[in-house]
Order: structure tokens, then C-alpha cells, then sequence
């Protein structure tokens, strides 16, 4: 394709209380901030903050053997060291209930984990989801953590001009449950944390542990493990799928092979993304945070993976992350020919236009500290990217994979987590993104 330009350096977050779906404020993975609250008034629903894979949701798949469990963190003494001082109050609850299948606004489902919390004193809260990997990336673990939280608080409250309160991850005492979206197996921490009418975090915190055990694969789900060529007929990659959650995601290897902007040229095989299995057995491409790295050249990357529309302005990322980009399906009567087209989207230009088309193309993206000779901070990988409709012709059969290990790239551990860019508004006049999450 012709040369793809970043416009503006818009992450997406969306911070308002509003009747729709965010996916990854990280994710998930993560991929991540907060969930749906259950009463009738209130309808949206958000990621938690762990590296759980994706932020698209399909739902149909019941969860397995779930439970949740009470974690002592050294009674009510707290945390004294220098800065925020965490106490474990035993007198809140938080506690993982279980998965279950939820209708969203759109009449799609969700498979949603269910987590039921008491705070009663505190005037807001939040939830988080951490693993011990993610806790591992703070040097103060959970006070760190929650350090760096009260300053992201803040940070999203002045991008977007509102109140903390109405950021979308904060809630008042009047809710007892949440909905976050569904969890890969593995063992997660669970914190409900105090916030008080300033937004600072209190540290008065609850904290409980949630074990969630994978399903067996389906038939449906293993029908598209394995070798595929996915091509335009001019451009193309070869890609192995292999699982990554049973009945839910996929891991996807081989896209856009070649070298990245990166010090010392990446090689692109090195990325891998996930896409997930819709309730009708296609399967969903979607537009994900993948990681971040320090790079000796360009500083701070936060490499994502995005749609791209075609304009008279020539072809434009769209930054919101958990889009779905393109949807592929088998052939009739067959399971080693698909065909992966462009899903619709809808944009929201910076002088207040809307644009309704669909998207033509998926490529990776880094958003960098340091901005290129043009002054772009969002920038493509490379250019070599095959346009929609796409053809996926099976080559081998495979069976499934382990989950994937920490990425290495110049030395650098890629850290499947929080953006650096957590926060920061589009900026620029030419800054595109689309309308909703969805």
C-alpha cells in the first residue's frame, strides 16, 4: 500500500460514563481498567487492569471451575513506608463469583466474570485485576501500583475535562457488583480500592484471589488451529493460529513479517497478535495495545496493532483500540478456505464529522516519545500490507500451543501491560478516531 501517515497521537481512552463498550484501555491484555456496574441505571462496561488477552468479548462459552478466596495481606497494620501508606481493611469485601453470559446494549453476548464488592465508608472506588507478573513490574509491588494509579487518575480527569468521578473506572459505595471481562485461566489478584472525594487513592484496600480453570477446546474453536496463507492475491503472510484461551482467543504468528522501525530492524515475525472466536464461529480481528519497550533510538515504543480506513487523505489509523477491524469466515462446506473482510466502523473527525465506512486494511503501529522527521509520533511498521478482502487458504494442520512467553526485542523485555502513554490526549487537527468502541 501507499505510505500510511499517523494522525495525531490520540490512545483512545474514553473516560465519560457513557451507554457503550470500552475494550483495552490495555487490552486486555491488558488491557484494562475497570467494569460494568449492575444496577439498571448504569449500562457500560470496561476491561479490568491485568494482563488478561483480549478486550473482545464473544461470549457462549460458560466458565469452568472458578473460585474465589479471601488474601491476607498482614491485617490492618498497613504499609509505613514514604508515600501512600496501604491498610487492609477487613471490614471491606471483594470476591470473585464466577463467569456468566451477558447481552450487550448492541444484542450481542459477552462472556463477563462476575466480582461482588463492600466498601461501605469509602466515598468512591475502583477495581483492579493483577497477576503476580504484573505485580512483579513494580518494584513496591501493590503500593507502587497504586501510586501510579492515583497519578493516572488524575492525568485522565484533566485530558478529557472532567471530574474523577466521572471517569468510567470509578464507582460510588451505591454498587455492589461489577462485570469485567472474561479472564484467561491462571490465578489473578483481586483489590477493591478506597478513592476519596479528591480522587486520591486512600489506601484502604480489600483483596481476595480468584483461581479460573480453561475449558476444553470445541470443535469449532479447532477448526481454525493451524498454517494459513492470508493474502490479497498480491501481498500476503504466512500465519499460524494457535490457541491461546480454549473457546475464546487465538494466537496469531507471521503477520507482517519484515523489519520494523525499531533500533537494529525487528524482524515483524518476532510480533504476534491475538484475534477471538465470534459466537457464530468466524473469527474476529481486533485492534490491541501488544507491549511496549525502551528503544535506544526512539525512546519509549508502545506498539499496537490497528484498522486502517482509506480517504482522500490517503489511508489513516484509527487509534481507539478493541475495534473490530475484520471478521473472517469459512467458505460453505468448507474448513481450509476463508474469507477476512473489513468490518464497519464509524469516524469522528476533530471538526465534529462523522464518517461511516469500513475499515480496509490491519497493519501494526508504535506510538514513540520521540516524534519521526515529520513530526509523527504514531508510525507504521512498514507498508508491505494487504488490503481487504482477504483470502486464508489452510497449508498444515496444528494442534495447540503453550501460552506465549515474554517477548525479547534489542535485549528488551516487551511488556504486555499499561501503555507509557496512559492518559495522553489527541493532539494535532488531524487527529482521527472512531465513534464509540465498537
Amino acid at each position: 500500500m501507499g505510505g500510511f501517515f499517523a494522525f495525531g497521537r490520540n490512545f483512545a481512552y474514553i473516560c465519560t460514563k457513557i451507554i457503550s463498550i470500552m475494550r483495552n484501555r490495555s487490552i486486555l491484555a491488558a488491557l484494562l481498567v475497570a467494569a460494568l456496574l449492575i444496577p439498571a441505571c448504569t449500562k457500560h462496561r470496561v476491561p479490568a487492569w491485568h494482563e488478561g488477552g483480549s478486550q473482545q468479548n464473544h461470549g457462549g462459552n460458560s466458565g469452568g471451575n472458578n473460585n474465589g478466596g479471601e488474601q491476607n495481606h498482614g491485617g490492618n497494620g498497613g504499609d509505613q513506608q514514604q508515600g501512600l501508606t496501604l491498610k487492609l481493611r477487613t471490614d471491606w469485601s471483594i470476591r470473585y463469583e464466577g463467569r456468566e453470559v451477558y447481552q450487550e446494549d448492541n444484542g450481542t453476548f459477552s462472556d463477563v466474570e462476575r466480582i461482588t464488592v463492600s466498601c461501605p465508608d469509602a466515598d468512591y472506588f475502583m477495581v483492579r485485576v493483577l497477576t503476580d507478573e504484573d505485580l512483579a513490574n513494580y518494584d513496591g509491588g501493590l503500593k507502587t501500583f497504586l501510586e501510579e494509579e492515583e497519578k493516572y487518575i488524575a492525568e485522565d480527569a484533566k485530558n478529557y475535562d472532567c471530574s474523577f468521578s466521572d471517569l468510567n473506572y470509578i464507582y460510588n459505595t451505591s454498587i455492589s457488583a461489577v462485570l469485567l471481562d472474561r479472564f484467561l485461566h491462571g490465578e489473578y489478584h483481586l483489590y477493591l480500592v478506597g478513592i476519596d472525594k479528591n480522587g486520591k487513592i486512600t489506601g484502604n484496600y480489600a483483596a481476595a484471589n480468584a483461581v479460573i480453570e480453561e475449558e476444553r477446546p470445541s470443535d469449532e474453536y479447532k477448526a481454525w488451529l493451524g498454517e494459513w496463507l492470508i493474502s490479497d492475491g498480491e501481498v500476503g503472510y504466512r500465519i499460524v493460529i494457535s490457541q491461546r484461551e480454549a473457546n475464546w482467543l487465538y494466537r496469531i504468528d507471521g503477520w507482517e513479517t519484515g523489519k520494523s522501525i525499531a533500533s537494529n530492524g525487528m524482524q515483524m515475525d518476532q510480533e504476534w497478535i491475538e484475534a477471538s472466536i465470534k459466537d457464530d464461529g468466524s473469527l474476529s480481528f481486533y485492534s490491541q495495545y501488544l507491549g511496549g519497550y525502551e528503544d535506544e533510538n526512539w525512546g519509549w515504543l508502545d506498539e499496537y496493532f490497528l484498522g486502517n480506513v482509506e480517504s482522500m487523505e490517503g489511508n489513516i489509523g484509527i487509534t481507539d483500540t478493541g475495534l473490530e477491524i475484520g471478521v473472517a469466515s469459512f467458505e460453505p462446506g468448507s474448513t481450509a478456505v476463508a474469507t477476512l473482510t473489513g468490518s464497519a466502523v464509524s469516524v469522528r473527525r476533530d471538526n465534529g464529522s462523522n464518517w461511516n465506512t469500513i475499515f480496509s486494511s490491519m497493519c501494526y503501529w508504535s506510538y514513540c516519545d520521540k516524534p519521526d522527521d515529520n513530526g509523527n509520533y504514531w508510525l507504521p511498521y512498514n507498508e508491505n500490507i494487504p488490503t481487504f478482502p482477504l483470502t486464508l487458504t489452510r497449508t498444515k494442520a496444528s494442534g495447540t500451543v503453550s501460552l506465549a512467553p515474554e517477548r525479547i526485542v534489542n535485549s528488551h523485555t516487551i511488556h504486555r501491560g499499561q501503555p507509557a502513554n496512559h492518559g495522553k490526549a489527541a493532539i494535532g487537527s488531524n487527529s482521527v478516531k472512531a465513534n464509540g468502541v465498537r
